[in-house]
């Protein structure tokens, strides 16, 4: 709609905000009610297996917030744009309860991974053998890193470099950081997908007003935009909170500027 008054497009109109996101949830709307539940962000704690049960994202690449809003991405370029998150007993109770809780998502459980790849299958998992090959690779890896690394600890509160490479061997997809191995039960799955928020392109504005710009530069009278529908702000990727962080700038800005325009025709002018 602003575009058809002439408002200017600009920003990444290829990249939006593409999180992990249930796969069970409903296609084409949010809810509500559950809002940021649909959200599956504890990747960093277990591995990421596409239905040909291959890796295919360095997981812990860096902390969450700085990854959760483009692995989604990731996964819509796999087959069917699906995947499956994997954990065993070690990280499950790290997992966050307003994602993976019981009644908000549903959970594949098994007490061996034998049995969980045999669920998997029920789920859309095409290759029984690749997965299992893809787990006992990924462990591999790991203790190879750890004989390599005697000293070191898991610490999921920093980039702890806990890697599946070394000297030893390298995988073709690295897990930089918080690599524990996948092989103690019981072990929990669950099939996400891609949840895309907002898209990165958006409006112009000028950002001492929040007005919008016409393609030629000049202020749309009458017109604000703040959040996610200015352009300019995101590329490629989104840090957390930053959303926020710009809703509350600009949105201070637009109001301001609003108020004043309002007192001026009040006021007659």
């Amino acid at each position: 709609m602003a575009q058809a008054i002439g408002a200017k497009l600009v920003g990444d109109w290829r990249g939006c905000h593409s999180t992990c996101w249930d796969a069970n949830a409903p296609t084409n709307a949010g809810d509500r009610k559950l809002s940021n539940q649909f959200t599956k962000s504890g990747y960093p704690l277990g591995i990421m297996v596409n239905i040909n049960g291959e890796r295919f994202v360095d997981e812990g690449q860096d902390f969450r917030n700085y990854t959760y809003a483009k692995i989604g991405k990731q996964i819509l370029l796999q087959p069917e744009g699906r995947a499956f998150q994997v954990w065993d007993a070690k990280t499950i109770p790290r997992l966050r309860r307003e994602e993976y809780g019981d009644g908000v998502v549903q959970k594949i459980t098994a007490s061996t991974i034998e049995e969980l790849a045999g669920s998997l299958m029920d789920e859309g998992l095409k290759d029984k053998e690749s997965f299992l090959r893809t787990v006992r690779e990924y462990n591999d890896a790991v203790h190879q890193h750890r004989m390599g690394h005697p000293g070191s600890k898991w610490d999921p509160a920093v980039k702890d470099g806990l890697s599946t490479q070394s000297s030893r061997k390298l995988l073709t997809v690295a897990k930089s950081n918080w690599a524990l191995p996948i092989e103690k039960g019981p072990f929990l799955a669950v099939k996400v997908a891609c949840g895309i928020t907002f898209t990165f392109g958006g409006l112009a504005i000028d950002p001492g007003t929040g007005g919008v710009l016409s393609e030629s530069g000049e202020v749309i009278r009458g017109l604000f935009c703040t959040g996610e529908m200015i352009g300019d702000l995101y590329y490629n990727n989104y840090p957390g909170g930053s959303g926020l962080t710009a809703g509350t700038v600009f949105g201070m800005k637009a109001g301001h500027a609003a108020a004043r325009l309002a007192s001026s025709k009040h006021n007659g002018a």
